[in-house]
């Protein structure tokens, strides 16, 4: 497959259009003065989220919460002084 090449100021001006191609898969040569100066492809390896995704559920890593109620948060009650006071009080000591 032939790569696409592109102006650097192409580039510049149209910057976000070319990274989606590069995420497609398309390598571009950026040129200056019709120059071929430097490669802009995918990185090695890189997949969408959604393989990486799937390649985790694949080793049970993660799973799909489907249709499952989740559990409400009920909030943590501490024993002592907040947080907030526990910082006010070192502050007045440090003073």
């Amino acid at each position: 497959m032939a790569h696409a090449r592109v102006g650097a100021r192409e580039l510049k001006t149209r910057l976000g259009g070319y990274l989606q191609r590069v995420r497609q898969g398309q390598t571009l040569v950026i040129t200056d003065r019709g120059q071929a100066v430097a490669e802009l492809k995918p990185l090695a390896g890189a997949g969408t989220d959604d393989a990486a995704l799937e390649r985790l559920k694949d080793i049970g890593a993660v799973t799909r919460l489907e249709n499952r109620r989740l559990v409400p948060f009920r909030p943590v009650r501490s024993r002592g002084p907040s947080v907030a006071e526990a910082i006010v009080e070192d502050r007045i000591d440090r003073a």
